[in-house]
């Protein structure tokens, strides 16, 4: 029994330790391309991220919104800092906080960005 308890216990730190490979306690992730659930994610709260541009944004050129890459946070449920072109070579940057129950809202936007810009926590 003893040998069954070391065992497990070793599996959840070495598991623990996996997941915090690549980001501090609380940090945000690494850069990745945004996939197709994230790209869902900004869909399901486009009508937020429009709310929050600027009066005329959305008239200046056909707004598309498309998720280039991401980064997230875990905290009470996540954060995800994602890059958004939104047509003609221009870039957003979005904060979408999903909680626990599956629930998004758009936390913050951040506008004039570019392709090249880092995605930091805002």
């Amino acid at each position: 029994m003893q040998t069954f308890v070391f065992a497990v216990v070793v599996l959840s730190v070495a598991c623990l330790a996996e997941s915090r490979r690549d980001r501090p306690v609380g940090g945000l992730g690494r850069t990745k391309n945004a996939t197709p659930e994230i790209q869902q994610l900004v869909d399901s709260v486009q009508d937020e991220i429009i709310g929050q541009l600027p009066l005329g944004y959305d008239r200046e050129q056909p707004l598309q919104l498309h998720a280039v890459t991401y980064r997230d946070q875990i905290v009470a449920g996540r954060n995800y800092f994602i890059k958004v072109e939104t047509g003609f070579g221009r870039y957003i940057h979005v904060r979408i906080y999903k909680d626990l129950s599956g629930n998004a809202s758009v936390s913050s936007v951040q506008l004039q960005k570019s392709l090249a810009d880092p995605i930091e926590y805002f």
